[in-house]
């Protein structure tokens, strides 16, 4: 079962024989899921590996200036040689702003395949339309 319904987890195969009055621990199911699961796909740190030099991550941080107030940092950097390919400051980052700044750090296309990014509001609509040809890889923080 766990083997043809991957989204399922050891309590759900659990339920599944217990309908027909077979009892098993779910520990016990548990201990069996790892190693079916184990070869089905590589995991988040070997495709890493396998795809850095396809890859860019983008991300914003803060800094403030002498008199506190807030510049937003935006930085995109390629993961296999960890240079910077573009970084960029503004007040008020939009979604028009940092689209604009994807389009300037690829001036000829050479956009990469993969793209990490956070679920922040700053990549919407006008974004998504540049990246429209990027697999987008979303952090599951923003």
């Amino acid at each position: 079962m766990a083997k043809e319904n991957l989204t399922w987890g050891a309590e759900r195969i659990r339920g599944e024989p217990l309908k027909l009055g077979t009892k098993i621990s779910k520990r016990t199911i548990q201990k069996y899921m790892a190693r079916i699961r184990s070869n089905s796909s590589q995991t988040w740190d070997t495709f890493l590996k396998n795809h850095a030099c396809y890859i860019w991550a983008c991300d914003f941080t803060v800094v403030h200036d002498l008199l506190f107030r807030p510049l937003y940092v935006f930085v995109i950097i390629e993961l296999h040689t960890r240079l910077i390919v573009h970084s960029a400051v503004t007040r008020s980052p939009t979604d028009q702003w940092t689209a604009q700044q994807l389009r300037q750090a690829a001036p000829w296309g050479k956009l990469p395949t993969y793209l990490i990014r956070d679920r922040d509001s700053k990549y919407g609509n006008h974004f998504a339309a540049v990246v429209s040809s990027i697999k987008i890889l979303k952090s599951s923080q923003s």
